[in-house]
This record gives structure tokens, C-alpha cells and sequence, in this order.
């Protein structure tokens, strides 16, 4: 029994690292999509024949999407109503963005990034990076008036750091509860073997309780018969 027990050990720990390992996953996979909608949501957006300002305080790439399905909500200088607006195709557009003192960003046209919310779906149609923060005028025109573009970081889902690790996380789960499963099978075919391969090593006889035979007298079947008359006469 005792040389079993680490092999018992063994198989419990694999399912106990796999359940782990998958809660882990599971709550960062949670935490990447919340934090991923969450980015969507905060694009800066902007209709069609709107000339926008916008404040970028950071460094690096940003992408212009043009989004087929949203919600935008009033934006007082641009005259435009909150709506909803939905798109089988993505309008085409043309994007103009300029610095502070007039400069034009270098725009290039990149495909590259989509994204799929539940509540907003765009595609990247260019993007441009930025090495001072700064204030940036942007100009959209569109044969669609209804047309809305976002601007921002790498919006996909695909792309978060959060969300790639917890779907990691949960491929090496799975990966662990295999083999707790082929563990598990294997220990119980080996006890299954064990016990069947097992023989008793003592062994009990019995003897009997006495050597003594009575025997019966002559012409009587009943070895504890009663003393017949004729023997009592001759005593």
C-alpha cells in the first residue's frame, strides 16, 4: 500500500495543475476581452465631413478604422445626432490629419487590424505613428454621409498580451488534463494488475481432532449401542 501512494499522489497532483492552470487562464482570457472591448469602446471617432481635434499624449502607432457597425454619440461642433449606424460593406473614405502648425502626418494605408465587438466592427484603412504628442486636426470626407471613422491603438483581440497569455494558459490546461487522464487510466490498470496477479501466502490445513476408532460389537451398526442382556449375565 505504501508503494502506491506516491503513484496516487502523482495523479492527484496532475488534475489539481490542471484545474489551476485553467482557472488561471480562464480569468486572464476574461480580464483581456473586458480590457480589449474596453479599448474599442474609447476609439475617438468621427463622421463624415467633421474636422475634428484630437488630443494624442502619447508616442507611437495608431490606426484609422472604418467601422460597419457602432454608435456615436453627439458631437456638438461636427452638427451630428447620437445614432447607430450599420454597414454590409465599409464605406470608403478619405482621411486627412494634420500637426498643430499645419504639418500633414504621414498617412499609409494598412488593412491589417479588425475587430469584432459586440458593439462595434471596423477594419484599420491606414495607419501613421507619432514621435511628439501633440494636438492633430483630422478631416474626414465620405460619399456616405452616414460614415464614421475611429482612431486609435491596435484595437484587435487577437493582438492583447492579457488575452494571448490566459489562451495559452488554457491550451497547457487542456494539455495537463490529458495526461491526468492517461495518468489516472494507467494507475488504475496497474492496480487492476496488481490485485489480479496476487496469490496468498498462507496457507491453513486441518487435521483431525483424533486418532481413537471405536469400534462397535459384533452384529450391531451403532458403535454407541447399550450393553446387550446376555453381556450383563456373564459379568
Amino acid at each position: 500500500m505504501s508503494d502506491d501512494m506516491p503513484k496516487v499522489r502523482s495523479v492527484k497532483w496532475w488534475w489539481i495543475s490542471a484545474v489551476v492552470v485553467f482557472a488561471v487562464g480562464m480569468t486572464l482570457a476574461l480580464i483581456g476581452v473586458q480590457r480589449d472591448q474596453q479599448l474599442i469602446h474609447d476609439l475617438v471617432r468621427t463622421p463624415s465631413g467633421c474636422v475634428s481635434t484630437i488630443d494624442i499624449s502619447a508616442t507611437g502607432r495608431y490606426y484609422i478604422y472604418v467601422e460597419t457597425k457602432g454608435t456615436i454619440s453627439d458631437l456638438g461642433p461636427c452638427s451630428n445626432d447620437a445614432r447607430d449606424y450599420a454597414f454590409d460593406t465599409a464605406p470608403e473614405v478619405t482621411v486627412s490629419l494634420q500637426t498643430s502648425d499645419g504639418s500633414d502626418v504621414d498617412l499609409r494605408s494598412d488593412d491589417s487590424i479588425e475587430y469584432d465587438a459586440p458593439d462595434f466592427v471596423g477594419q484599420s484603412v491606414s495607419t501613421f505613428v507619432i514621435s511628439e504628442p501633440g494636438t492633430f486636426t483630422l478631416v474626414m470626407q465620405s460619399n456616405e454621409s452616414n460614415a464614421v471613422i475611429a482612431v486609435g491603438r491596435n484595437a484587435s483581440m487577437l493582438d492583447g498580451a492579457i488575452l494571448i497569455s490566459g489562451a495559452s494558459l488554457i491550451l497547457v490546461a487542456l494539455a495537463l488534463l490529458i495526461l491526468a487522464i492517461i495518468a489516472t487510466r494507467a494507475s488504475r490498470r496497474a492496480r487492476r494488475k496488481i490485485a489480479m496477479s496476487a496469490r496468498p501466502e498462507v496457507y491453513v490445513t486441518y487435521q483431525p481432532t483424533s486418532d481413537v476408532t471405536v469400534s462397535a460389537p459384533v452384529g450391531s451398526t451403532d458403535p454407541w449401542a447399550p450393553p446387550r442382556p446376555e453381556d450383563r449375565a456373564g459379568q
